[in-house]
């Protein structure tokens, strides 16, 4: 940095929320089966669990349809929410005319708290000269709450059918319905909402829990509540039972007007997946 500041920026996001204890029971190990333990198809794809872009690894297979389209439809959302990123960002301000863009942010925080946004890829070279004239306004998607946790939905789903074997009643039932809707769903916009999904417990950490395998039975505890589930990628606690809640609108883009090397308060993003507070802090170029 100008001056020969160091700037540390660590992986992952401000710890936010009360702590849990993640007591893990035990790796959960691949299993094939001929047909899509999703819809029942013949199963001809290698599913990664969780996906790739997550940290996870080809742990089973299903159909193309629920691989390839739920990947489209959902888990690009949620490998965002992971990586706590905004997409299709545009800067504008009087110093260069127009909106410009860049690659997706990633938005990270230094140890002392200080807020970094950081370009994951190319950038327009105006957007240099909008930095250093000390005024930007930023306009950005933020991760999508209900399609994130569908795409969290699936990977418990799975990673239940790979610990336990083919899931049968009345809730593995809905979960494949609000799975198979979501995979039928013409495009990203029109997905519906799923209930389930949203009443996940879904918990994770910056520090990543070494683990022979990318699934893992756990148990996390807090003070007053327990959850039976699964670590992904040793990174997320994802819950095998839900309490089911309606979705609010949220907002789905993120709207801040930066004044370079000035702090701006209580800046909320309730639309991002899991309505984190935008950290607050010196901004950096």
């Amino acid at each position: 940095m100008p001056g020969g500041q160091k700037l540390e920026i660590p992986p992952g996001r401000q710890s936010t929320g009360k702590p849990v204890r993640v007591r893990p029971l035990g790796p959960i190990d691949p299993r094939f089966w001929e047909t899509c333990p999703i819809c029942g198809e013949p199963a001809t794809e290698d599913e990664h669990v969780p996906p790739a872009s997550v940290g996870g690894a080809v742990m089973t297979r299903t159909c193309s349809p629920c691989n390839n389209r739920l990947g489209s439809n959902v888990e690009a959302d949620l490998a965002d929410w992971h990586l706590d990123a905004l997409t299709r960002p545009g800067f504008s301000s009087d110093a260069a005319p127009g909106v410009r863009r860049s690659s997706r942010i990633l938005r990270r925080a230094t140890p002392n708290g200080q807020f970094v946004l950081v370009i994951d890829g190319g950038v327009d070279p105006a957007v240099r000269t909008m930095l250093d004239s000390g005024q930007v306004d930023l306009s950005a998607l933020v991760p999508d709450l209900n399609r994130s946790r569908i795409g969290l939905l699936k990977q418990a789903y799975l990673a239940a059918c790979l610990h336990y074997g083919p899931l049968e009643g009345e809730v593995p039932d809905a979960v494949r319905r609000d799975l198979i809707a979501a995979r039928d769903a013409k495009g990203r916009q029109s997905v519906p909402t799923s209930e389930l999904a949203l009443g996940l417990a879904v918990f994770r950490s910056n520090e990543r829990f070494t683990a022979l395998s990318p699934l893992v039975h756990a148990i996390a505890e807090s003070d007053d509540d327990q959850w039976e589930g699964v670590v992904l990628a040793g990174t997320t606690f994802v819950s095998w039972s839900s309490e089911p809640e309606e979705a609010g609108e949220g907002i789905e883009r993120l709207d801040l007007s930066l004044e370079v090397g000035d702090r701006i308060e209580g800046v909320v993003a309730e639309g991002a997946a899991d309505d984190t507070q935008v950290a607050t802090g010196p901004r950096v170029r």
